[in-house]
């Protein structure tokens, strides 16, 4: 099978560009000639391998006043795919482009999320519903995120023709598209609102050890591990409060382990700063893949209250090194979590919510933390193993045998 991938930019290794790469391999390991498409690669962010896929860069689209597809870029586009069996769009334009392209190939999305600046309430619905009745805290950092997000899209919708004919177009390309694939079933549910099509499940990729990793050694305070970024709907300021509730009502010892890397870092920093928090936080900022692998190990469990998350690939990360998992109690994370099965779910608005898991959290006897480690390890790598990637990403592309 002859199938092009078409991604956007590759400017940064960031989540949809390393599940677009993933798949890419995966089906390399297939057998498939795979053709990666782009408008933009920047070549230093990736990996040998990652480079011996030969991108090809078609031309990036103009800003056109109406917001329909650029001609130029649809007519390369459409030139690229005359030697392919199938394509399959990663990240809007990419899937409107590939539904407006002048081509005879099937043509699929695999969705990680609708592009959210053309649908600001209907991609974030855990977020929405908060700010409607009142659970979200409109002078907290999220309310003010996402106040200027709704003010900006409304004034886009009654004055900006450009933005109108965006979402026009991006409507009629996915129509068009053959088929679609979600990274979780909040993705679907999304996709569906939009669209007004169904879309099926087929989960990001997970890499998973051989076996169950052992616990984090005991002794110590629980330690707990926080990353995914420092930017208003990931949410880490939502930790924050639920975190400072939580140890005005619990004198154990506990260890905040945060990792990432942003500009809000000083905002995050300026937050701790005077709080109980701020004795048993350390902030990390990046490190390597082999420096956070030696922080997970020694870490117990995993929090991470992002605002709106349509899959949480950092919580299936968590379950596949053995780490206790704490999240929000909707979108993707909670999906993971198994409404609560495989973790601890929280109100993410709601900092008593928060400290609520945390207590259930720090609870759990040794046998009871290890038992929930096994269980949610078992249901993690039946659904997100990446080893399997192969086999459903070929269920989904072939096409069925002619009767």
């Amino acid at each position: 099978m002859r199938v092009a991938l078409f991604h956007p930019r590759f400017d940064a290794p960031r989540g949809a560009e390393k599940v677009c790469l993933v798949h890419a391999h995966a089906l390399r390991a297939l057998g498939w000639d795979v053709k990666l498409l782009c408008f933009d690669w920047q070549g230093a962010q990736f990996s040998p391998a990652d480079h011996a896929l030969d991108p090809r860069l078609l031309p990036a689209p103009r800003r056109l006043w109406s917001g329909r597809p650029d001609p130029a870029t649809l007519a390369a586009l459409a030139a690229e795919l005359e030697d392919r069996d199938v394509a399959v769009a990663h990240n809007y334009p990419a899937s409107a482009y590939l539904g407006h392209a002048p081509a005879a190939v099937p043509r699929r999305w695999y969705c990680e999320e609708p592009f959210r600046a053309l649908y600001v309430p209907e991609t974030r619905p855990g977020l929405h519903r908060a700010y409607l009745d009142g659970r979200l805290d409109r002078g907290s950092q999220v309310g003010r995120y996402y106040r200027r997000a709704l003010r900006q899209s409304a004034w886009n919708l009654a004055l900006n023709p450009r933005y109108r004919g965006k979402r026009a177009a991006d409507r009629a390309g996915v129509a068009r598209l053959d088929g679609v694939a979600a990274n979780s079933a909040a993705t679907a549910e999304v996709f569906a609102t939009i669209y007004g099509r169904a879309a099926e499940v087929l989960y990001c990729p997970v890499d998973f050890p051989p076996a169950l990793p052992p616990p984090a050694a005991d002794g110590g305070p629980l330690r707990i591990l926080t990353m995914g970024g420092f930017s208003p709907l990931k949410g880490l300021t939502l930790l924050l409060a639920g975190f400072e509730r939580f140890l005005e009502r619990t004198r154990a010892p506990v260890a905040l382990e945060i990792v990432g890397a942003g500009r809000e870092r000083a905002d995050v920093e300026r937050a701790i700063a005077g709080s109980r928090t701020a004795a048993c936080a350390r902030i990390h900022g990046w490190i390597s893949p082999s420096e956070l692998a030696a922080l997970r190990a020694q870490c117990h469990a995993f929090a991470a209250m992002p605002a709106d998350e349509p899959f949480g690939l950092v919580f299936g990360e968590a379950l596949a090194q053995g780490l206790i998992a704490v999240g929000p109690d909707h979108g993707g994370p909670v999906e993971i979590l198994g409404g609560g099965e495989y973790g601890f779910v929280a109100d993410p608005f709601v900092p008593a919510s928060i400290a609520g898991a945390l207590e259930r959290l720090l609870a759990l006897g040794s046998a009871e933390r290890q038992a929930l480690r096994e269980r949610a390890f078992a249901a993690a790598r039946a659904r997100f193993d990446a080893a399997e990637l192969p086999a459903r990403l070929e269920r989904w592309l072939r096409p069925p045998p002619a009767r």
